[in-house]
C-alpha cells in the first residue's frame, strides 16, 4: 500500500446557503474555512440579482481512487494562489451597523436606489451589495449586517478579523426616537465595533428618525455615549484586573471613566442627524435623509 498523502481533498459548503466547493488542505491542519462567492446567496435590488462573498467551512474529506502527493501539492498551490489573488482584489467595504429597528436595511436600500420603498423585517443574515459607486468612480462593496446580539460572534470573527483589511468605514446607525431606552446597548456594541476597527478607519454614527417628536440630536447622542463607554471602559478595565487579564487588548482605551471621543485620534468618527426613510425639514432648515449618509460615504477613498 502507497504512503498516505500529505494533502487531502475536502469539501467546503457555504454557511449561508449551503453550496459546496472543492478544496484542498495539508492532512494534519485545521479544518479549512475561507472567503468565497456564493453564487446562491443573492439579494434583489431594482432588476439585479447580485451574488456575494460568504464564509465557507469544511464539512466532509473527499475520498479518491487515485491521488498522488505531486499531483495534490501541484493543485494546491494553484488554489493557494488563486485565493490569494482573489483576497488581495477583494473590493473595500463598508458597514452598516447597528442594534434591531434601527433603519439598517432601509438605509442600505436607499443608498442602492434612493426611490425604492423598501419593506424591511428582522434578517438573519447579511445583505451585500457590491456595485456602489462613490464619487470616485471606484466600487465599494455595501454590507449591511443583522443587529441580532448572537450574530455578532460571525461579525467580529469574519468582517472585524479575516475581512479587517477590507474594513474602510463603518455606519453605526442609532434609533434617535428610542435611545434613552437603548443608550447602554448602543453604547457596548459601538464598544466593540471601536475596540476590532482598524487605525485609520472612518465611522459614522448615523442618528436616524429625526422626524420623531421623541428623537434625540446627534450632540446629545454624543454626550450620552462618550459617558456610557467611560463605564464600560471602567467595568471591563476593573474586570481584567481583578482575573490579571491583558487589560490593554481589551479595552478600548485606558482612560477609564473619563473616556473622551478624543482618545481615540487614529479613527474618524462623524455623528450626524438624519431622517433615512423620507426627506425631512429640521428646525434650522437643513433636509435630513439618506443623502447625508450618501455624502460621507462618498468622501470615502477606497
Amino acid at each position: 500500500m502507497p504512503p498516505k498523502s500529505k494533502y487531502i481533498i475536502v469539501q467546503l459548503a457555504s454557511v449561508i446557503s449551503g453550496t459546496t466547493r472543492i478544496w484542498i488542505r495539508e492532512r494534519t491542519a485545521p479544518k479549512a474555512e475561507g472567503i468565497f462567492f456564493d453564487p446562491a446567496t443573492f439579494l434583489y435590488a431594482t432588476l439585479f440579482l447580485v451574488g456575494r462573498e460568504v464564509l465557507f467551512e469544511e464539512v466532509k474529506k473527499v475520498k479518491v481512487q487515485v491521488w498522488t502527493p505531486i499531483a495534490a501539492a501541484v493543485i494546491a498551490v494553484i488554489l493557494t494562489i488563486l485565493f490569494l489573488f482573489r483576497r488581495l482584489g477583494s473590493k473595500k467595504r463598508i458597514l452598516i451597523l447597528g442594534l434591531n429597528d434601527a433603519g439598517k436595511t432601509v438605509l442600505f436600500s436607499k443608498l442602492i436606489n434612493k426611490n425604492l420603498n423598501f419593506e424591511t423585517y428582522t434578517s438573519l443574515k447579511a445583505n451585500e451589495f457590491d456595485e456602489y459607486k462613490n464619487i470616485y468612480g471606484q466600487e465599494i462593496s455595501l454590507v449591511d449586517y443583522p443587529g441580532a446580539q448572537r450574530l455578532r460572534k460571525h461579525l467580529f470573527i469574519n468582517y472585524f478579523g479575516k475581512e479587517r483589511r477590507n474594513i474602510k468605514g463603518v455606519v453605526f446607525v442609532v434609533d434617535s426616537a428610542t435611545f434613552n431606552k437603548k443608550a447602554s446597548d448602543v453604547a457596548e456594541f459601538l464598544y466593540d465595533v471601536l475596540r476590532e476597527i482598524k487605525d485609520g478607519s472612518s465611522l459614522l454614527v448615523a442618528c436616524n428618525k429625526q422626524d420623531s417628536q421623541l428623537a434625540k440630536s446627534s450632540q446629545a447622542i454624543k454626550t450620552t455615549l462618550e459617558r456610557e463607554i467611560g463605564l464600560i471602559n471602567s467595568s471591563r478595565s476593573s474586570a481584567l484586573q481583578s482575573t490579571a487579564g491583558n487589560e490593554s487588548r481589551n479595552i478600548l482605551t485606558t482612560s477609564g471613566r473619563n473616556f473622551q471621543w478624543s482618545d481615540l485620534p487614529k479613527i474618524k468618527i462623524d455623528f450626524l442627524d438624519c431622517c433615512i426613510n423620507k426627506e425631512y425639514r429640521a428646525e434650522n432648515g437643513e433636509i435630513l435623509s439618506s443623502d447625508i449618509v450618501r455624502k460621507w460615504i462618498d468622501g470615502i477613498k477606497a
